[in-house]
């Protein structure tokens, strides 16, 4: 009796543990720990030597040396003849490109539009860098007033749009330059232009927020915010708009914070880091 009644808690005990590791599955350790080493290099600007390494993914040179024994069989690890220093190999490379070709940050953009529209009430823009500055190429509307002088397909100015201040922080000046000397022989001038390495650009880049109240449209305030490559450079620009008033545009409001954490998003998936800032 005791026998049987000992199998039963046995065979309820498996059970339960099986349970319990069906809810939670259990990972390879090692597999872990090899990625937290390659991440250190990916983090790394240069190229690692044994100790530094070590010290960077917090375990013993000695354990450490296995793992890159089976990383440089693989490329994803490169080591550099004349000193001995590690850095990512080609089949890193090869997974990350293949990582970005299936990785489509307009669509996916496009599709996260809706839900901040929603969210906030206000409209919601998306442009890229075009031959005459940030093009807009999608919009979705909020349930407030809309804007119906932005349409797919315009290009807006860059010392008047938010959306053009914050390119003009990131992009390089020999970028700007150009349309920014059409734009002041058109008569446009701006005095607080943001360009890379002035202060207005500085604190742009910093907060990767843009604000832009009254400027191009009489009424309306417009905030925007990048999506960075692991480069830091912006690959495409979201912004809100509505009108001055119902829309609060300081960095400490819902709008601003919405949007900062939806760029935020998309740029860590390119590859951004925000230590990188």
């Amino acid at each position: 009796m005791s026998e049987e009644l000992s199998l039963v808690d046995s065979n309820h005990s498996v059970s339960t543990q099986g349970r319990t590791q069906a809810a939670k599955p259990r990972g390879i350790q090692s597999i872990l720990i090899g990625f937290h080493i390659l991440d250190r290099l990916a983090e790394s600007p240069t190229p690692l030597g044994l100790k530094h390494l070590a010290e960077a993914s917090n375990m013993p040179a000695s354990k450490l040396r296995f793992y890159l024994v089976s990383f440089l069989e693989l490329g994803l690890v490169t080591q550099e003849a004349p000193s001995g220093r590690y850095s990512l190999g080609p089949t890193a490379l090869r997974l990350g490109l293949a990582a970005l070709e299936k990785f489509d940050i307009i669509n996916l953009a496009r599709s996260e539009m809706r839900q901040l529209a929603d969210q906030l009430g206000f409209s919601v823009f998306l442009a890229v860098w075009g031959t005459h500055g940030p093009t807009i190429i999608d919009r979705v509307d909020g349930r407030n007033r809309t804007v119906l002088e932005i349409r797919v397909g315009t290009a807006l100015p860059l010392q008047t749009s938010a959306m053009g201040r914050a390119y003009a922080a990131f992009l390089p000046k020999a970028v700007i330059s150009p349309l920014l000397r059409t734009e002041r022989r058109q008569g446009l001038v701006v005095d607080d232009f943001p360009m890379q390495g002035t202060a207005q650009g500085e604190e742009i880049r910093a907060t990767r927020l843009s604000v832009s109240s009254g400027r191009l449209l009489a009424g309306f305030t417009a905030i925007a915010s990048p999506v960075l490559d692991r480069a830091g450079t912006p690959v495409a620009m979201l912004s809100v708009v509505g009108q001055v008033g119902p829309l609060k545009d300081t960095h400490e409001d819902t709008p601003a914070h919405a949007l900062l954490e939806l760029t935020k998003r998309l740029s860590l998936q390119l590859g951004w880091s925000e230590k990188e800032r």
